[in-house]
């Protein structure tokens, strides 16, 4: 139960944290939403690893094994919702279908890997053709990441974007040795 309650923690400091930034302060205006950049595989799939195991090279019927991080969900449910995801496009409507059928919710975005690029530059085309174009750069507009992929936060630390990283321990071990 800590570690539940310290991530929580943890995630509401950050997108609390997370300001307007210094051009609406000087311009005395209200502050925008919050947009949430939300991982998929890992960080809002609880159960990856479980996944992979028990359906192996069938993809579907591994969607259809996904539990989602419900405390994840609560926290950003009244938010601005953009699920990026390295997963291919071609899982986009089985995939979301099982988050609507299992939560009763659906992000506001969803944006899924076109291109069979890596985690990181899936993401960074996401941003730079989808996300930025929509709502705005970093410097105008208030985001926030969840995201599992150490070198995926450090692409949207380059942005400014602050990301909370959300794995399971034994994903990753010592994130120290993978980021530099």
């Amino acid at each position: 139960m800590f570690r539940l309650s310290s991530r929580f923690a943890l995630l509401v400091a950050l997108l609390l944290s997370a300001s307007a930034g210094p051009a609406a302060a000087a311009r005395g205006s209200r502050p925008p939403r919050t947009v949430v950049l939300l991982d998929l595989n890992y960080t809002f799939v609880e159960n990856q690893a479980e996944t992979a195991r028990l359906g192996g090279d069938d993809f579907a019927r591994r969607i259809g094994l996904e539990r989602y991080r419900r405390w994840l969900l609560d926290f950003v449910r009244d938010r601005h919702v953009v699920l990026i995801t390295a997963r291919p496009e071609r899982h986009r409507a089985a995939t979301l279908a099982r988050i609507r059928e299992s939560l009763g919710w659906q992000p506001d975005e969803a944006w899924f890997n076109t291109k069979d690029l890596p985690p990181p530059a899936c993401k960074r085309d996401i941003l730079e053709r989808h996300v930025f174009p929509a709502h705005g750069r970093p410097d105008r507009t208030r985001y926030v990441a969840i995201e599992s992929n150490p070198r995926t936060a450090v692409m949207y630390a380059s942005y400014g974007i602050p990301a909370m990283r959300v794995w399971d321990e034994w994903q990753y071990g010592d994130s120290t040795k993978v980021v530099p």
